[in-house]
């Protein structure tokens, strides 16, 4: 079984060989794109990766050729959006694995799009909060 195309692997998030599971699609809020987009869910583990080498006999019929990764680590689920490539965290588990990995637990925005991601941030910190009163001052003709 392969990763989809968009993952953060071949995107470069992470090296190659990292324990990393697709585990679908979902739709969900991409805050790069400033929509609901359609994102690839992963289970990530990060950390100690313990196992043990699957015997000769066996592998044909394994998903994977070894258990490494299925002791120990912390486990998380992460989404990539399939329109930016940004990486966001699923829950706080997947906040915790981001951290562990060395990139920022809210979520990582893709180089392509950091521009527009600034400039969409920068409009809303611009807005007012709440609206301005009506002025009371009154025109002299």
């Amino acid at each position: 079984m392969s990763l989809p195309q968009h993952n953060p692997i071949d995107f470069g998030w992470f090296v190659k060989g990292v324990p990393l599971d697709h585990t679908g699609t979902v739709n969900a809020y991409c805050e790069c794109c400033g929509d609901t987009r359609t994102q690839e869910q992963f289970k990530l583990l990060v950390g100690e990766k313990l196992g043990f080498g699957t015997p000769v006999f066996v592998r044909p019929f394994m998903k994977r050729q070894s258990t490494k990764g299925k002791i120990g680590g912390i486990r998380g689920l992460i989404m990539q959006c399939t329109t930016c490539d940004s990486l966001w965290p699923f829950d706080d588990s997947g906040r915790e694995v981001l951290g562990a990995a060395g990139l920022v637990p809210d979520g990582m925005v893709s180089s392509t799009h950091f521009a527009d991601y600034q400039k969409r941030t920068a409009e809303q910190a611009e807005k007012p909060q709440r609206p301005q009163p009506p002025s009371r001052a009154k025109k002299l003709d």
